[in-house]
């Protein structure tokens, strides 16, 4: 009996594990954020009778492919997390976690997440797939060459506001564009704040997110090892 609760302690422990794994790997509290723009953007922008279908599509889509965007940049990044305290728990990172099942669940998520997004309307695919790529193949390669990688981040982190509005109108507009604008324009601080904030843990992953940094100017013994 008693090696029987034992047993089941530790399965309980192990899918709390690989549920707090997920979670880590999909940034589950930042995926909420970018679902909630959408889904405001949507409201905002509704001209007609409000779809649940529509709706659940669009959020469910979001989530899914930002869930895969953020899955292949731990991927990419998984050498230089450990390097850093904020994600050096995460489970590519120390292991939990394969590349090859990271990759699957990246592919198996941004394939039904754009469908789904496809659902609505070829446009929020469009801009689903868009945010995708510029997050996962620029931004995350772009950190440890330059700070331009800062206004690539922001690209697709003000998208979600588009992506809500062109489900609710099938168009763009004027309207959208202030919204996008001021999106894109609010993370420069965000990003400069952290990078501030983190200076020298990103200087120790080789990350160049700062401007003003005098190139050549990470030390040798904080590069990556």
């Amino acid at each position: 009996m008693r090696t029987r609760v034992i047993n089941s302690s530790v399965s309980i422990s192990a899918f709390r594990q690989k549920v707090t794994d997920f979670s880590m790997l999909f940034k589950f509290r930042l995926n909420m954020l970018v679902v909630f723009s959408a889904a405001m953007a949507y409201l905002v922008a509704l001209q007609d009778d409000f779809s649940w279908t529509i709706f659940i599509a669009l959020c469910f889509g979001g989530f899914l492919v930002t869930g895969a965007s953020n899955t292949l940049n731990q991927v990419l990044e998984r050498d230089t997390d450990p390097l850093m305290k904020r994600t050096a728990n995460r489970p590519l990172a120390v292991g939990r976690m394969s590349v090859s099942s990271a990759i699957m669940i990246a592919g198996f998520t941004s394939m039904i997440g754009i469908t789904f997004l496809a659902y609505i309307n070829p446009w929020t695919a469009v801009l689903g797939t868009l945010s995708l790529i510029l997050y996962s193949f620029l931004y995350t390669p772009m950190k440890r060459i330059s700070p331009v990688a800062v206004f690539i981040g922001a690209i697709p982190g003000a998208i979600p506001v588009l992506l809500g509005w062109v489900a609710a109108t099938d168009d763009f507009g004027l309207a959208v564009g202030l919204l996008f604008a001021i999106q894109f324009l609010w993370q420069f601080p965000h990003f400069i704040s952290i990078s501030w904030i983190r200076d020298n843990e990103y200087k120790k992953a080789g990350f160049k997110m700062m401007y003003g940094e005098e190139k050549g100017s990470y030390p040798a013994e904080s590069a990556p090892s």
